[in-house]
């Protein structure tokens, strides 16, 4: 993958944090994967757009990203789906003992 996070939000490189932020919000709705049948590709999408806003929010992570855009979105967006992985398996065990 080496697609920038301003790509994926679809946003300039100048956008400012409020255009940042409604951009975000505007994805968040249309692409959140219980709007897209719970499929694992609609959730690979939603991964990838929390991590790209997680990274263009925080000052150090954008200038980060700004030098490597690629990696560093590649990085974030590979810890997003182990977080989630992670949950899920939680759950799944926190059902399985409740029976």
């Amino acid at each position: 993958m080496s697609r920038s996070a301003y790509v994926v939000l679809g946003v300039a490189e100048d956008v400012d944090p409020a255009g940042l932020r409604d951009a975000y919000r505007k994805l968040v709705k249309t692409e959140h994967p219980d709007k897209k049948g719970g499929s694992e590709a609609a959730h690979a999408r939603f991964l990838e757009i929390q991590a790209a806003y997680e990274i263009l929010c925080d000052p150090k992570r954008r200038e980060a990203h700004d030098l490597d855009p690629g990696s560093t979105l590649e990085t974030e967006v590979w810890k997003k789906k182990r977080q989630a992985q992670l949950r899920r398996r939680k759950m799944r065990l926190r059902k399985l003992y409740a029976d």
